[in-house]
């Protein structure tokens, strides 16, 4: 008996510790060893699959556990595209995610069932259904993208649109065509059809918001439970989507999308979704899609093999010619252009669905069924490599146009004595510091009594680790105490030691007047230190605020830090995902900002206005801590002081109690 006969006996393997142990060994070293051969580990997954399926070697058989795997992974890749999105391009670039859909849908859709139904010969409701299955498509490659660093560019949140947008169509064409091959035509069914999405979305849109935001306040700092309650949120809408004939792509995409807001990207809980989905469930999808081809059936059947290159070629140039309207149509770079190729033209999950149930329908033969999924592992294919290289194009072109104020990175002196606001001091250091750097925030003790300072040096750290704790935060804190005379010097020396950028420090809730709480710390600072000071009011986290209003006087731009707080206050905004709306008395100083975001590319992040102060603040600002007011002050006899804007200031945070108020003293 040869070893052959011997595998046949106990291929494929069965053992659910062997099946796992087997793909976790692929999952270590199939994407090292293929990108060492400058194959995306993307397609080294693909491959991968195809050769321990059942059509390759035959490892591993493709049963319901691992299809349930599979199926866990396409709907996490989902989820991740909703969680990632930037809210603000989504909203500004609606029309352009429409656009890009539509055509997206409407060329594939249209090429499909005229080559179908002319050059392969098969009847109308074949045609249609292929044409649908062309015009679908899933985001693969996105991970590429979360790797270098771009999901958050403008292009890639349109695409993400984009592709909700097409699927959406080519779902429901594929829904029209199997209720007119089984009922015939009924007007009824496009009553239901819209009824379902109604309802799906006001249930997702409407009800998950308010239950998470309460669930994940209520459990805030235990990831374990944060985590499962994510996962249900997803599984939950998925399952819904289902029950309401909707794909549950659908519904897991909506999900990540009311829980963006929620879930900072620089929190602990936001690490470890992205961790596991992209280490774990979503290469186990990719790994089941591969074991779907079945390319011995072109051995036996050689003339089948026409049918695939005709629907590949098919799908690709239609795929292609669609990004090419959208950048005849939107003016988009030709990077930008290959990128819309490369996310659009995989296809996966919706593909194989929608030929599935044509098949089951007696609608589309075998034939048909085994052309699809060569297709779709073709489509990855190229998807891979197109996205890997057009990112990598972009993200360079981005750092290219990237505008900084100085090479010096920033760093945060956060002087901490109030327990009140210890936590919200170190929450917008968090909020407001780079992500791509490791230099730490610095919380600084200042004590001016010698008695017993050891034992409160030790104290104080504690309380401060304890706090930092409950941030569940990945950024690095560095504790820091000082021993002085008084407390703004120690504030001083300890500055110049760390070489600080800028000195957050905040204020209590007590109802004392501005000048009288602060009068000897903070003008001394200013008079003792050229930095940056922030000096925040908060009575509630910075989670809380959903609107943010900013004031600035007259010849603001003129001032050495202008460039600093703006940087940092589009961090601020990038973390929250909201906008700021700018208030600027000064037309020359509007310029300025709007010059400076745009060649920034943050100028997403702002809303300018120009006009008086009193007016503006009178129509726009709420009595609540959900709005934000930001005031940029200047030290007196610099070039942007004016006692009319700190007279405008003074006079708001009296009137304004309940607000979140900051006010910023740009380093002269």
């Amino acid at each position: 008996m040869d070893i052959l006969t011997i595998f046949s006996y106990i291929l494929p393997f069965t053992e659910p510790v062997i099946i796992i142990a087997l793909v976790l060994i692929i999952l270590l070293i199939g994407p090292v060893f293929f990108e060492r051969i400058r194959i995306p580990g993307i397609v080294g997954l693909l491959l991968s699959g195809a050769l321990i399926g059942p059509h390759g070697f035959n490892l591993v058989p493709a049963d319901l556990e691992f299809s349930l795997l599979g199926t866990i992974g396409l709907l996490y890749l989902m989820f991740l595209a909703g969680l990632e999105i930037d809210l603000i391009d989504f909203i500004e670039n609606k029309s352009k995610s429409i656009f890009i859909g539509l055509a997206s849908f409407a060329v594939p859709f249209v090429a499909g069932y005229v080559v179908c139904s002319t050059l392969l010969g098969l009847s109308a409701h074949a045609s249609w259904l292929i044409g649908a299955m062309l015009s679908s498509h899933t985001l693969i490659s996105y991970p590429l993208l979360g790797r270098l660093g771009v999901v958050n560019k403008p292009i890639v949140t349109i695409i993400v649109g984009a592709t909700i947008i097409a699927d959406v169509l080519a779902l429901i064409s594929m829904q029209l065509i199997t209720n007119f091959a089984t009922n015939g035509f009924e007007p009824e069914n496009l009553m239901l059809i819209a009824f379902h999405f109604l309802l799906f979305f006001f249930v997702v849109l409407m009800v998950i918001p308010r239950l998470s935001r309460i669930f994940l306040s209520r459990y805030e700092g235990d990831l374990g439970v944060q985590y499962i309650f994510v996962l249900v949120v997803l599984f939950i809408s998925a399952m819904f989507a289902h029950i309401l004939h909707i794909e549950p792509i659908i519904g897991a995409f909506f999900s990540g999308l009311v829980l963006n807001r929620q879930i900072m990207n620089t929190s602990p809980l936001y690490k470890r979704i992205e961790f596991i989905g992209n280490n774990l469930f979503i290469p186990f999808f990719l790994i089941s899609i591969g074991m779907l081809a079945d390319f011995k059936v072109y051995l036996s059947h050689p003339g089948e093999i026409g049918i695939a290159i005709i629907l590949i070629v098919t799908a690709v140039f239609s795929k292609y010619f669609s990004a090419i309207i959208s950048k005849w149509a939107l003016g988009i770079s030709f990077h930008e252009t290959n990128l819309v190729f490369g996310l659009s033209v995989s296809r996966a999950a919706s593909a194989i669905a929608i030929i599935l149930i044509g098949f089951n329908l007696g609608v589309l033969n075998e034939t048909i069924l085994n052309a699809t999924v060569v297709l779709i592992l073709t489509s990855c294919i190229i998807s891979s490599y197109v996205t890997q290289y057009s990112g990598k194009k972009i993200l360079l072109k981005g750092n290219e146009s990237i505008v900084k104020s100085s090479s010096i990175k920033q760093k945060f002196l956060v002087p901490v004595a109030n327990p009140a606001n210890m936590e919200n001091l170190l929450e917008f250091a968090m909020l407001i510091k780079d992500n791509n750097d490791s230099i730490p925030v610095y919380p600084l003790t200042v004590f001016t009594r010698h008695e017993q300072v050891r034992d409160k040096i030790t104290e104080n750290k504690a309380e401060i680790e304890k706090v930092i704790q409950k941030l569940h935060t990945d950024v690095n804190y560095e504790t820091l105490s000082r021993i002085d005379n008084n407390i703004t010097d120690g504030i001083v020396r300890a500055a110049d030691e760390v070489v600080a950028t800028a000195i957050i420090m905040g204020w209590n809730n007590r109802n004392i007047s501005f000048h009288i709480l602060f009068g000897n710390v903070l003008d001394n600072l200013l008079e003792k230190t050229r930095r940056m000071l922030l000096v925040l009011k908060t009575p509630t986290s910075f989670r809380e605020v959903k609107r943010i209003s900013l004031f600035c006087p007259e010849n603001a731009q003129f001032e050495n830090g202008f460039s600093l707080w703006i940087e940092i206050l589009t961090n601020l905004a990038e973390r929250l995902q909201l906008k700021i709306k700018i208030n600027c008395e000064s037309e020359l100083t509007y310029d300025a900002i709007k010059s400076y975001v745009k060649k920034g590319n943050s100028s997403k992040y702002f809303v300018i206005h120009s006009g008086e102060f009193e007016k503006l603040t009178d129509e726009a600002v709420k009595h609540t801590a959900a709005e934000l007011l930001i005031f940029i002050h200047s030290r007196r006899k610099a070039i942007s002081h004016s006692r009319a804007f700190e007279h405008f200031m003074n006079n708001s945070i009296n009137v304004y109690r309940k607000n979140n108020v900051i006010i910023i003293y740009p380093e002269q």
